[in-house]
């Protein structure tokens, strides 16, 4: 199996694609990745050095790509798309989900999230980027993986109370909801095939970025190589917080992928908790 991954790089920081890649290979799926940042660390940080990658150099590197699909017959199972830097990444992930018309497209739609304290949040990339996410890369999705701020935002339900639940978004496969928070814990809402899954677990303080990338990468790992939805949800959820755990534990500043990769083996099972979709 083999992934095109579009999104952020961060030398010294594991988010983006180097959490994403990471664990698309610890699981055994080949990846290409089209880096739209080459940062020298999260922004979270401070200044990260480095900059967007450009929008000429990202489809120059796509026409590399393409040539040797055409000339060596590579072939691609699935299309990832994580941070897009620019309005033109936007365009030219479009471009390439309609090329390569994998069998799985799966979107992380990384534009916003909840803000401290009861803040509502907001976008922390323009909205005319943020609307053509929704506009060209959502609608080419069969999976898409928001955060619960960003499911509000592609459905136009920011205004409705912070603890109501998400819902299957219209004609998508599957929709996997992150950071859902259920009184004292927090967890991910998988909707699929008119059924509702759910892992819920301990909610942590200061943890560090990338748990999201790392998530849906699992998620799609897991997918590729034949595991059923609610199995694949509990399985990545699963994983995702032994690491957030051990980084926990080692006081680390960045997901320790390496020194805890032994979590894709033998993290524990999350309860999984199955029903079906009231809509």
């Amino acid at each position: 199996m083999r992934v095109l991954l579009m999104s952020s790089f961060c030398a010294a920081s594991h988010v983006g694609s180097v959490a994403s890649s990471f664990v698309l290979r610890r699981l055994g799926v080949d990846v290409c990745v089209l880096p739209t940042t080459q940062f020298g660390r999260h922004p979270g940080w401070g200044p990260p050095g480095g900059g967007v990658t450009p929008p000429d150099t990202l489809r120059a590197m796509w026409d590399g790509v393409r040539a040797q699909i055409n000339e060596r017959g590579m072939r691609f199972d699935a299309v990832m798309t994580g941070y897009m830097g620019a309005g033109e990444h936007v365009s030219l992930a479009a471009e390439i989900i309609d090329a390569l018309s994998p069998a799985h497209v799966l979107v992380d739609p990384v534009m916003g999230d909840w803000g401290k304290n009861g803040d509502p949040g907001a976008l922390y990339i323009p909205q005319e980027r943020a609307e053509a996410i929704c506009d060209l890369l959502v609608p080419r999705a069969q999976i898409v993986t928001p955060n619960a701020w960003e499911w509000r935002y592609i459905t136009g339900s920011l205004d409705e109370p912070r603890h109501a639940p998400p819902r299957p978004l219209a004609g998508m496969r599957e929709t996997l909801v992150t950071s859902v928070v259920e009184g004292e814990r927090i967890g991910a809402m998988l909707f699929e095939n008119g059924h509702t899954h759910r892992v819920m677990h301990a909610r942590f303080d200061g943890m560090p970025n990338g748990g999201g990338d790392a998530l849906a990468a699992d998620y799609l790992a897991r997918r590729l190589l034949g595991v059923a939805p609610g199995e694949a949800l509990q399985r990545s959820v699963g994983e995702v917080f032994a690491l957030m755990r051990r980084a926990d534990e080692l006081d680390a500043g960045e997901l320790p992928l390496a020194r805890a990769q032994d979590v894709f083996d033998s993290a524990e099972r999350l309860e999984l908790v199955s029903e079906e979709t009231e809509l």
